[in-house]
């Protein structure tokens, strides 16, 4: 099985609901969803990097849910975690001196994705996540990395995962998650997305996974 994921997150904007959130999806049969957004993406390649924030690629929103519709074996995947919600007790390890832990969040809502996905389901999962900064950089990304290939041996020993953050310019698939990614963030914020209401039945959703 496959996983590919991307982040969406609004921390600043105070007129809009604060929230982080990982969207994405999963597939088994990736090299024919390979070939599919390859042809949809065909006609945009050679302009500069394709990203779903830029106005230029706004036709390839819907061709990637296209692609999502054609194929009965993906699955859409979203965790969405809401700033006030997130424990403030003593013991919750995601906030620092009053500060906001943005690793510790992204770390756990990646392992309530895997949970709720059943992981034991399958013998082998790679999961392929667009890649990020974070705080500590390199070493943060690795810290993030081993705490979660540790949480995967842990309560999934029968299960071969391989993790890796990856630049979107090199994995097209990140792309397709980048444009689902950011219609969540939409949807999140306030807007309706027709696409999405459309595939529900393919949809799994954690509200607030943290709590």
């Amino acid at each position: 099985m496959y996983i590919y994921l991307d982040e969406s997150y609004n921390l600043k904007d105070r007129t809009k609901p604060q929230f982080i959130s990982i969207n994405g999806f999963m597939t088994v049969p990736v090299k024919k969803v390979w070939k599919r957004w390859r042809e949809q993406r065909r006609k945009f390649v050679g302009k500069w990097r394709i990203h779903a924030t830029d106005h230029v690629f706004e036709p390839l929103r819907e061709k990637a849910f296209r692609v999502v519709e054609q194929n009965p074996d993906i699955i859409l995947l979203s965790a969405v975690q809401h700033i006030s919600a997130i424990p403030v007790r003593t013991d919750a390890p995601y906030w620092k001196k009053g500060k906001l832990n943005f690793d510790k969040v992204y770390e756990d809502m990646v392992k309530s994705i895997f949970d709720r996905v059943q992981l034991q389901a399958y013998t082998a999962v790679t999961v392929t996540i667009d890649d990020r900064k974070t705080k500590e950089g390199i070493l943060g990304k690795q810290k993030i990395q081993e705490h979660i290939l540790a949480y995967v041996t842990q309560y999934y020993p029968s299960t071969q995962v391989t993790f890796r953050f990856v630049p979107s310019s090199s994995e097209i698939l990140l792309e397709m998650a980048d444009f689902i990614s950011n219609s969540f963030y939409k949807k999140y914020t306030g807007q309706e997305i027709a696409a999405l209401d459309r595939l529900k039945v393919k949809t799994i959703v954690l509200e607030n996974p943290l709590q």
